[in-house]
C-alpha cells in the first residue's frame, strides 16, 4: 500500500517518527507489514519489500546503496553480465558512469537509473478508475414546488456523498438534471471553486439554483451527478488570514443573487472600451484565493479614482489647445494632454453627450477632463 506522508514533517518529526506512527497504526488493527518511508515512491518499494513482515525500514543512503541488483526491474541476462563483472549491489551499479551504460544498454535503462539515483518519476495516485457518481429517483406523482423535493434531495445527495468520500475523493461540480412532466428536462451545472462534502451547503446551494431558474413543468424524475476532485487539506497555515469558510461565501453571494438578481452580483471586470465606469459583473465568477498569485505576473494595471460628484472647472483653451486648468481645489498650467474621445463607445446603443481629455497637470497629476453642455468637469484622477 502506497500512500503519500509529504509535509508531515512539521507535524510529527523526523522519517523515523513517522514511520513509528504508522506502525502503531498498523499493530492497532492488528496488520502485520513491512514499512518504509523514503524520498521516492520506487525506493520506498524496494526498501518495504526487502524487509520482513513487521519490519520497519526508514530510508537512508546506505541501506538503500546495499540493495542487491536482482531486486530491481532488470532482466536476466543483464543481471549475469553484471555479476560476471562483479556488480552485485546498488552501489557498484552507481560507480559505473551514468554515459556508458546508456550507451550499452540504450535509453530504455534509463529508468533503472533514474531508480538507483533516487530520481523516480512515480506518483502516489488514487486506484480509481471513476471520475464520478451518480444518485437518480423517480417520483410516485408529479412534483410541482422544487422545495417539496427537499427531503428527497437531502436523502440522495448523503448516499451520493457518503459514495464519493469512499473513493476518497471529494466534488466542486454537481450537475442536476429533472425531467418534467411536459416530456422536458431542466439541467443545472453547480460549480464551486473550493471541494466540499457538506451535505447542507450543497442542499442551500442546489435550492437557491432552482429559486432563480424554477423548471417549467411539474418534475417526475431526479439526476444528479457529483465528478470526483480531490479533497481540501483539512489543516490550515498557523500564520494565515483569518477568513470566512468558503461555503458561508457562496451560500452569501446565492442569497444576494436572489434578493437583488443574479446579474448584479459578481466579480467585477474591466472592459476594453472608452465609456464611463468601463467594467461589467460577471455572476458566474467568485474569487478563488489565487487572484495576487495570477495578476502578479501580469503587466501593472493602471487605476483611476472617480470623483463624486464631478469636480466643476475652469479650462483656458488658445489657438485650439488646452492651457490651463482652475478648479476648487488646485489650479495650474496643463503640461500634456491626449483626445478627444467621444463619452460613450456604443455610439449605435446611446447618442455621444460629452468629451472627454486624458490631462496631465502641473504638479497635480493626470485627470480626465470632460465637456458637457459648454461646462468643464474633472471626472477623476489615474492612480
Amino acid at each position: 500500500m502506497l500512500f503519500d506522508v509529504s509535509g508531515l514533517e512539521r507535524l510529527i518529526g523526523r522519517p523515523e517518527a513517522i514511520t513509528k506512527r504508522v506502525v502503531n497504526e498498523l499493530r492497532r488493527s492488528n496488520i502485520r507489514a513491512s514499512v518504509a518511508v523514503a524520498d521516492t515512491v520506487d525506493t520506498a518499494m524496494l526498501l518495504a519489500r526487502k524487509g520482513g513482515r513487521d519490519q520497519v525500514a526508514v530510508h537512508s543512503p546506505s541501506e538503500f546503496t546495499q540493495l542487491p541488483l536482482r531486486d530491481l526491474d532488470i532482466d536476466q541476462d543483464t543481471l549475469d553480465v553484471f555479476t560476471d563483472l562483479g556488480l552485485t549491489r546498488v552501489e557498484d551499479l552507481l560507480a559505473v558512469p551514468r554515459e556508458e551504460l546508456i550507451g550499452r544498454y540504450g535509453q530504455d535503462f534509463l529508468d533503472v537509473i533514474d531508480t538507483i539515483e533516487q530520481r523516480g518519476a512515480s506518483f502516489v495516485v488514487a486506484n480509481i478508475k471513476e471520475e464520478h457518481a451518480s444518485w437518480s429517483f423517480d417520483l410516485d406523482q408529479p412534483v410541482e414546488d422544487f422545495e417539496q423535493l427537499i427531503f428527497v434531495l437531502n436523502h440522495g445527495l448523503e448516499r451520493l456523498l457518503k459514495q464519493v468520500e469512499h473513493c476518497g475523493k471529494s466534488t466542486e461540480h454537481l450537475d442536476l438534471d429533472f425531467n418534467l412532466r411536459n416530456k422536458g428536462q431542466k439541467q443545472y451545472e453547480i460549480k464551486t471553486s473550493f471541494p466540499t462534502l457538506d451535505r447542507n451547503f450543497w442542499l442551500k446551494i442546489i435550492n437557491l439554483r432552482a429559486a432563480l431558474d424554477p423548471p417549467e413543468s411539474e418534475i417526475v424524475r431526479v439526476h444528479v451527478t457529483a465528478h470526483f476532485t480531490r479533497p481540501r487539506p483539512a489543516q490550515r497555515g498557523l500564520y494565515a488570514v483569518s477568513r470566512p469558510e468558503p461555503e458561508s461565501l457562496l451560500l452569501t453571494a446565492g442569497k444576494l443573487k436572489k434578493l437583488v438578481g443574479e446579474e448584479n452580483v459578481g466579480v467585477p471586470v474591466l472592459l476594453d472600451q472608452r465609456m464611463s465606469e468601463a467594467f461589467a459583473l460577471d455572476p458566474n465568477a467568485l474569487p478563488t484565493g489565487r487572484e495576487r498569485l495570477e495578476t502578479a505576473t501580469q503587466n501593472t494595471v493602471i487605476g483611476f479614482t472617480y470623483s463624486r460628484p464631478p469636480l466643476r472647472a475652469e479650462v483656458l483653451i488658445r489657438d485650439k489647445r488646452l492651457i490651463y486648468l482652475k478648479c476648487r481645489q488646485f489650479a495650474g498650467h496643463i503640461l500634456n494632454y491626449s483626445g478627444v474621445w467621444k463619452g460613450n463607445a456604443k455610439w449605435w446603443d446611446e447618442p455621444w453627450k460629452t468629451l472627454e481629455w486624458d490631462i496631465e497637470v502641473e504638479n497635480s497629476g493626470i485627470y480626465r477632463l470632460c465637456k458637457a453642455r459648454d461646462e468643464w468637469f474633472l471626472v477623476g484622477e489615474y492612480d
